[in-house]
């Protein structure tokens, strides 16, 4: 029983081992680039325009989601396919079962799921690359959530009192209140 959990212990020792004698290793191989060209930001052999830590639009990702589903999906019909063909013909697995029908007739619905899923993405308009809205111009000047204009210590203190002299108020009246209990 504990010849087991040595194992393990073993294999688990011997997989972090190997991860950081390649990271010591690779610190040590690897050319340092210390200039300011070497610590740029390398994207695709493209120079960068720019601040580098812009967001990036989420459309990307989901046309790249919806490719990696669709090309999953269709690698699972090269099998059904196979099997299809042997349904129909009697022979192999199906030999004698009689479900060639049943079997085109399931490739049919999940292949109409498929379809029903990319109309439901193309209807939502999720596959234009190029999404047409009407904006104005982004202005860093103007004021706004993420761009707050500075005030001055007159104008946040005239802010202020207000909600100061309120909650006094409502401090005294509640201390009245108990010396009249």
């Amino acid at each position: 029983m504990y010849f087991d959990y040595l194992n393990v212990l073993l294999f688990s020792s011997v997989g972090f081992l190997f991860v950081f004698i390649n990271m010591a290793v690779g610190s040590l191989i690897r050319p340092k680039r210390n200039t300011e060209e070497g610590l740029e930001t390398y994207e695709c052999g493209e120079p960068t325009t720019g601040e580098t830590w812009i967001k990036f639009d989420i459309r990307y990702y989901t046309v790249a989601l919806v490719y990696v589903v669709f090309a999953v999906e269709i690698a699972f019909l090269f099998p059904w396919a196979i099997v299809l063909g042997d349904a129909f013909d009697n022979t192999g697995a199906a030999e004698g079962s009689g479900i060639g029908v049943f079997a085109l007739v399931e490739g049919v619905i999940f292949i109409g799921i498929l379809f029903l899923g990319l109309a439901y993405v193309w209807a939502k308009g999720d596959l234009d690359w190029v999404l047409g809205y009407e904006d104005r111009a982004f202005d860093p000047g103007e004021p706004g959530p993420l761009n707050p204009q500075p005030r001055s210590l007159a104008q946040i203190e005239a802010e202020t009192k207000p909600a100061e002299a309120a909650k006094h108020g409502d401090a005294a009246q509640d201390d009245s209140e108990g010396d009249a209990a």
